[in-house]
């Protein structure tokens, strides 16, 4: 009976290693990051095949959270490059519901951080809520995800754990969590998260960005 159990355990071990291995490939590789970070800062001819390339990894490995919302972010790139209104709206209601199904994934997985795959240089569920919450935040006021996206960075952030993330990794999510809180007129919290970048590394580009954008506030 004993040897059955240990037989049993190191078969589910075995299995979760796989699956852990099988949805790391699944996420979207460095390559494909850095095409999506063309095509949100307004290369349109970049979305389509981001598009393309993400619907191909989920169809051919399977979905995780992180390509959901990728596949969900650029869903809403689709739908501030239409020309018609209503096709604006329905590009970004789907990207919407897609972002949604990859945060429910993740709520549905528990992975410590230690074992999960590291993309950008943080751990891939750090990078599925950041994305979440840029593209939440990022959209007019008209889709109602604004408060949404803002109530992820504030969850994100106060993690000790995402504090002691490598800055060079998170400077970016810090200074876009900064525009946010300008945006909903949260200044107290805007120069928190200032000074901890200040703290971290006042040459960073991001750093220096974000001080910029703070000082045009009080401005």
């Amino acid at each position: 009976m004993a040897r059955r159990i240990l037989t049993a355990t190191v078969i589910g071990a075995s299995c979760f290693v796989l699956l852990g291995s099988n949805l790391a490939k699944a996420n979207p590789p460095a390559e494909l990051i850095n095409l999506y970070n063309q095509a949100a800062q307004g290369d349109e001819e970049k979305v389509e095949q981001v598009h393309k390339q993400l619907n191909s990894l989920i169809k051919q490995q399977g979905a995780t959270p992180l390509n959901l919302v990728y596949l969900g972010s650029t869903e809403t790139l689709q739908g501030r490059d239409a020309f018609l209104p209503w096709n604006k709206m329905k590009y970004v209601e789907k990207g919407l519901a897609t972002i949604n199904k990859g945060l429910t994934l993740l709520d549905s997985q528990l992975i410590p951080l230690v074992q999960q795959e590291r993309i950008q240089g943080i751990p891939e569920s750090y990078l599925t809520r950041a994305m979440a919450a840029v593209t939440y935040s990022s959209l007019p006021d008209m889709f109602n995800h604004f408060e949404r996206g803002y109530d992820l960075y504030l969850a994100l952030l106060m993690e000790p754990q995402f504090e002691q993330q490598p800055f060079a990794a998170t400077a970016w999510i810090y200074r876009y969590a900064i525009q946010a809180s300008l945006r909903a007129n949260d200044l107290d919290q805007a120069q928190k998260w200032m000074a901890l970048m200040e703290s971290k590394d006042p040459q960073n580009l991001e750093t220096e960005t974000a001080r910029a954008l703070v000082g045009q506030s009080r401005g």
